[in-house]
């Protein structure tokens, strides 16, 4: 084996293992929101958006950690009426999924009881995601109630 040979076998390795690492870190992230109250109101989801907090799950038949996410998220929830978990299936919704710019299954958007986007999760959910998205929006919340 040559000597270029092998620089074009070290260089494959190194571009693999950068595309492996971004994917890797790419998910499971909280990213800036996407929605406000006008786009939920067009997506025509018999949902009710009287629960404070409301959460969509974006997932696929084909999708191998969906059911594990929406364990880990009605295990967060546990008893609280006043979040709100709906799965969708984002084949069969394809257009609330391109309205939503939901781009991978699993996606964990939040929205508020105005249907104000208030959290993003692409990917699987690490351990402390669900409280930090939802402790934010409680403070927002607390936040809004003294100021008025």
């Amino acid at each position: 084996m040559n000597q270029n040979h092998l620089v074009l076998i070290a260089s494959v390795l190194i571009l693999s293992t950068l595309i492996g690492l971004y994917f890797n870190f790419s998910r499971g992230k909280l990213v800036k929101k996407y929605a406000n109250e006008s786009e939920f109101s067009k997506l025509n989801l018999p949902i009710d958006l009287s629960s404070e907090a409301t959460i969509l799950l974006f997932s696929t038949e084909y999708c191998s950690i969906c059911p594990a996410v929406k364990r880990q998220i009605e295990g967060y929830i546990g008893d609280r009426s006043s979040i709100s978990l709906h799965q969708i299936d984002a084949v069969e919704k394809i257009e609330v999924a391109r309205k939503l710019h939901v781009k991978s299954s699993p996606t964990t958007i939040f929205f508020d009881s105005k249907g104000n986007e208030f959290g993003r999760i692409i990917g699987a959910p690490k351990s402390n995601q669900l409280k930090e998205t939802l402790n934010k929006f409680n403070n927002q919340e607390k936040e809004i109630s003294n100021a008025n």
